[in-house]
């Protein structure tokens, strides 16, 4: 377990908060989380459960990840995962079709300290950023990462981050893989739960199949675009935004930076609540007369890159 501890020093300091008028210039950043202590490589703590008898074809997983956890990796909110990856220990590996989904939310959980919780309680409220119908999982081992490119970058907030996995290899003719997965994990309290199944489990559990996991959760990379520390808004360098706070609408101008190509409002559990595209470098006037009051997150995507912004709606 010696890399984890090289991939702990290694783990890049990203800060992406920033206020008002402030603004986050984007560059990819790698963090790892790694809480608590080393553990023996194990296939039920997912996030793909497959033992040496690849008799389950589905699972599903749950983690959570505190604030605590997030700011000592380095993750502020504001942050935008664009990426999420594990280390497998062995270098078995399955050429599918297999159906494989994650899903995001910020939340307020503390911890995951029941006996059992239902899928549905642990998916309301997230958003589907990764999906793909014909996954396979190559051989990559420890010390690398199994990366998947989110299909929606996902908008880190502020509170706990939940990732949940979702993997379906009922498709692929037998045997479905070379081999067991063993995901490297470490110990950490009260962060987990999964399932194993001949079908889509509809309660996890911190007990599996006669394999405890609790308390145990798999090495985790996240790939973030964002600054390295906080920049302030200057005139001329990028998209400006008033009048914030806002009761009815919000002007987003291009001050002569990248030209504009889409904007998105995201709320503080990280759902896209308003969206524009194909916007060919024109100033924007966006309505917010029907938003909650609150704190919001626009992100606009610029020929020059991503710019997070966050702004109140009174």
């Amino acid at each position: 377990m010696k890399h984890i501890t090289r991939f702990a020093r290694c783990t890049l300091l990203l800060v992406l908060f920033a206020t008002g008028m402030g603004v986050l210039r984007t560059s990819a950043q790698t963090v790892v989380i790694n809480s608590g202590a080393p553990g023996t490589p194990l296939y039920a703590v997912g996030p793909i459960y497959l033992s040496s008898t690849m008799y389950y074809k589905y699972s599903r997983f749950a983690y959570l990840y505190t604030s605590d956890e997030l700011a000592a990796a380095g993750v502020q909110p504001g942050a935008v995962i664009t990426a999420v990856g594990w280390m497998k220990s062995s270098g078995s590996s399955a050429a599918g079709p297999a159906v494989f989904d994650l899903y995001m939310k910020n939340s307020t959980t503390a911890a995951y300290s029941a006996a059992t919780e239902l899928w549905d309680n642990l998916s309301a409220g997230t958003t589907e950023v990764y999906h793909n119908a014909a996954q396979a999982i190559p051989m990559t081992a420890a010390p690398n990462f199994i990366n998947f490119t989110l299909t929606s970058p996902f908008t880190y907030t502020g509170g706990s981050l939940e990732i949940l996995a979702q993997w379906n290899i009922s498709a692929a003719a037998s045997p479905i893989a070379t081999g067991s997965f063993e995901w490297e994990n470490t110990t950490v309290v009260d962060r987990i739960y999964g399932m194993g199944a001949s079908s889509l489990p509809s309660s996890l559990s911190s007990m599996q199949n006669n394999v405890d996991i609790d308390n145990l959760r798999p090495v985790i990379q996240l790939t973030l675009n964002g600054s390295t520390g906080i920049q302030p808004a200057v005139a001329g360098s990028s998209p400006s935004l008033y009048p914030n706070p806002a009761d009815r609408f919000i002007e987003l101008r291009n001050d002569g930076g990248g030209a504009l190509e889409r904007v998105e409002v995201l709320d503080l559990l990280g759902k896209v609540v308003h969206a524009q595209g194909n916007l060919a470098g024109t100033d924007l006037h966006i309505d917010v007369s029907t938003f909650k009051p609150g704190a919001y997150f626009l992100r606009a995507y610029t020929a020059n890159g991503l710019v997070v912004k966050r702004f109140a709606v009174r």
